[in-house]
């Protein structure tokens, strides 16, 4: 009972957005709010009520929305009568007795974007595939970029494209990126990769995972499901976002997890195509126009002219910052979202709400028909998953989303092949459930990429502590990178060499307060600490490595002249340190 209580006042809170805790939270500002802290306390004994178990850690309040829960789950539990069952399409998969076979060598847990189309591919590979999770439609907006999702012969799932994307971050200085950007169609997403799944030979079964335990031998998972059904599994892949944290282990020296939200509506509007460019994406307007401006005040305002001090900064210090993000789809329907970039504690969706609401009404856009609201909340940073463990995860349950973009479906669908390669080799290779799932967090989690996402951490950690003057400086200088290095950041396809020549040429380009607070954070802040740890693990790791090599070269230097019947000479005989 108390668990629902504290779900309807959330709810209510978040709705009215007359409550203490949201009166309280509408100056978003950084510090944690006493409203936020008892929320906290209430969803931690909530937790214990409603499961028996111990309360979950911070970091894992957070994945599943903390305070924010409810509308979290709102927005998951969306339908959509013309996304068809999966039921409808997959054939049912095996079960589990005690006298049977495996139900599958890989079973993927989770039913989105990721988790389908790992399962496929894996499938295509010879594998005897399970998909389980419930049957649910794809509920989220996606936007991606035009040329990522063609790569990977996506195309034709995308419902419109904008030739180029507009940033703003001051009055008059329109950023053009350069780059087309694209809304996908959840439907013909979907539909795709279920016509995938089912070509390879994917089997389901709609349910929820309750537990994973290896079996006596070790050589394979046995998996119970909210209904009973036992499935069991050579390798279990968890794929089924952010919860499937409760499954998993991680390290113990990252910064904590942050979170990006965003509250959106699908309207029909009048004036937006006066206010904003009919036929580009509008990626990011930091403008200040949610506060200080009478309606209709802000398409005529100049840089230096707006009545809260010249750009709207003045009081700001200690505001989140929040963006614009609007597709115009034709007509007078737009998609329009207020997106709080990250921030730890989260901004909440009732400030993200206002914030829309005042931004459109100071650029004389008027809201006439809402056809769609939605709460996009993606927890980012954090610990990555420790390779010590006897189960997988792909996606945003293995933190495959960008710490500083919250960007995730692009790059799991484009590793889903590797993973799926790296799964088949390591089955055949491997007997022990524990020795599978090393060989794939190996591959998916390298050092490299360690250390990648350690590049990313710092910068996203950096990003929550920067007020809306230095942010908008930040991000002008992002985009006056080489489009190699910035398009490179964001797809999280950066070699470890280029990360670093990015961090220079931002440093290069960067100017002097923003030098400083790069400078600053490195040497101060846990986040700098972490990605030093990252850099100088990948150095010990090559030194091993070469280290090896030399003594592997001496070995078989000493092999090959005792097989010509020399005598080894005392250099052979020495082990390189």
């Amino acid at each position: 009972m108390l668990y629902k209580q504290v779900n309807q006042s959330q709810l209510q809170a978040s709705k009215a957005g007359s409550s203490k805790e949201v009166l309280h939270a509408g100056t978003a500002v950084r510090r944690c709010p006493r409203g936020v802290r008892c929320q906290r306390m209430l969803a931690t004994a909530a937790e214990q009520v409603l499961t028996g178990r111990a309360p979950l850690d911070h970091n894992q309040l957070v994945r599943e929305g903390h305070y924010e829960a409810p509308l979290v789950q709102q927005q998951a539990a969306k339908r959509d009568g013309e996304q068809p069952a999966i039921a409808s399409i997959l054939p049912a998969l095996q079960l589990f007795s005690s006298s049977s076979s495996p139900s599958c060598d890989a079973l993927v847990v989770g039913c989105g974007p990721a988790g389908i189309y790992l399962a496929a591919q894996m499938a295509k590979r010879g594998l005897s595939v399970g998909l389980v999770g419930p049957d649910g439609p794809f509920v989220n907006n996606y936007g991606v970029w035009v040329d990522e999702f063609k790569e990977l012969g996506l195309g034709h799932t995308l419902e419109r494209e904008f030739g180029d994307a507009l940033c703003y971050f001051h009055e008059e200085k329109e950023v053009r990126v350069g780059r087309a950007y694209g809304r996908v169609s959840r439907r013909l997403l979907r539909q795709h990769l279920l016509d995938l799944a089912k070509q390879h030979g994917v089997r389901y079964l709609p349910a929820a995972v309750e537990d994973i335990q290896l079996s006596a031998d070790g050589k394979t998972s046995i998996v119970t499901c909210s209904g009973g059904q036992t499935l069991k599994s050579r390798l279990v892949t968890l794929a089924s976002g952010q919860a499937a944290g409760r499954f998993l282990q991680y390290e113990q020296d990252a910064p904590t997890v942050a979170a990006q939200t965003a509250y959106g509506i699908e309207a029909e509007v009048k004036g937006y195509n006066e206010a904003y460019h009919p036929e580009l994406m509008l990626f990011m307007d930091f403008r200040r126009h949610h506060s200080g401006l009478w309606d209709g005040a802000a398409r005529s305002l100049r840089q230096g002219t707006h009545p809260n001090a010249g750009e709207g900064l003045w009081g700001t210090d200690d505001e989140v910052p929040s963006f614009l993000y609007a597709m115009p789809l034709g007509g007078n329907r737009v998609f329009l979202e207020e997106t709080c970039l990250v921030a730890k504690p989260a901004l909440q969706f009732a400030v993200l709400k206002r914030r829309l609401e005042r931004r459109l009404a100071a650029m004389g856009v008027q809201v006439e028909q809402i056809h769609e609201e939605e709460w996009s909340y993606i927890p980012v940073g954090g610990p990555l998953p420790t390779t010590n463990q006897p189960i997988t995860a792909f996606g945003a349950a293995a933190n495959l989303v960008h710490p500083a973009t919250g960007f995730s479906v692009s790059r799991s669908l484009r590793q889903a092949p590797e993973m799926a390669a790296a799964v088949a080799a390591a089955l055949q290779k491997h007997d022990s459930v524990s020795d599978v799932a090393a060989a794939v967090w190996d591959q998916l989690w390298s050092l490299e990429r360690r250390q990648q996402a350690a590049f990313h951490v710092f910068g996203m950690e950096l990003l929550t502590q920067l007020d809306l003057a230095a942010t908008n400086d930040f991000f002008n200088t992002f985009f006056a990178l080489p489009p190699f290095y910035w398009r490179g950041f964001l797809g999280a396809s950066l070699s470890f060499t280029q990360v670093l020549a990015f961090a220079l040429l931002t440093f290069v380009y960067a100017p002097i307060n923003i030098k400083a607070k790069l400078v600053m954070h490195l040497l101060a802040d846990p986040a700098g600490t972490y990605l030093i740890k990252r850099f100088f693990a990948k150095i010990e790791a090559e030194d091993s490595s070469n280290s090896s090599a030399a003594t592997s070269s001496s070995s078989d230097s000493s092999s090959n002249r005792s097989n010509n019947g020399a005598e080894p000479t005392a250099a052979a005989l020495v082990t390189v340190p």
